[in-house]
């Protein structure tokens, strides 16, 4: 009898064993099927790119004689520099997008670039091109010198911030990875811990059952005489 009811008592640890297994397993899944975070701006290194390459034409400005006007070269420059960053943070925002395909993100990145520099350049009150300015040439070749400029920006920025996202999403699956692992050995080492105490109580029962067996035959014995 008491052989049954610690077989029966075993059998259940062993099924709450398994359930507990199926459960934590499932917390995992469910971990891993978490929703994407938020998008990554990449601030510092966004705002330091793009400055160097707002800057990248500053001395073909200077030597052309445009500081004779500083209060417009200083306010044209802080306009592309902010245009700029614009476009990192649209591609930065296209990148990390998940229901496009690659290319519709790069030309949907270069698009919007273009829409934004033809925007920009003629809202800002500071003139780009001081010696060849723009507005008084026709429609068409003012689209053409400003949509060059932006598929130029927009084609150097787009790599970098793709790159930074890569790294980025890699170093992201790095960790879950680690999480995953770290988690399927607390759940083997809550398993090996629930089979040694099993075989511990049923060794424990074993050992009490042959100490009653003893005691039953000594005592026997001791009748007998």
């Amino acid at each position: 009898m008491v052989s049954t009811t610690a077989t029966f008592l075993g059998g259940q640890s062993l099924y709450l064993s398994q359930s507990n297994t199926l459960l934590k397993m499932q917390q995992i899944s469910g971990n891993e099927s978490a929703p994407t975070p938020a998008t990554e701006w990449f601030w510092a290194p966004g705002l330091f790119f793009t400055f160097l390459l707002a800057n990248s034409v500053l001395g073909i400005r200077l030597r052309e004689g445009q500081w004779d006007n500083p209060a417009n070269l200083i306010g044209s420059q802080l306009v592309i520099f902010c245009w700029c960053f614009l476009v990192w943070l649209i591609a930065a925002y296209a990148v990390q997008t998940n229901y496009m395909p690659r290319w519709l993100k790069l030309a949907g990145t270069l698009c919007l670039a273009a829409i934004t520099s033809v925007v920009i350049y003629y809202l800002s009150p500071f003139e780009d091109f001081p010696l060849d300015a723009v507005p008084q040439r026709a429609w068409g070749r003012v689209l053409i010198r400003l949509v060059y400029r932006a598929l130029l920006v927009g084609s150097l920025i787009y790599p970098v911030v793709y790159y930074l996202a890569a790294a980025r999403r890699l170093a992201m699956e790095k960790l879950k990875v680690e999480r995953q692992e770290r988690a399927l050995l607390q759940i083997r080492t809550a398993q090996l811990e629930a089979m040694v105490a099993e075989r511990t109580a049923a060794l424990e029962k074993t050992i009490a059952q042959l100490e009653q067996a003893q005691q039953q035959l000594a005592e026997k014995k001791s009748s007998d005489k």
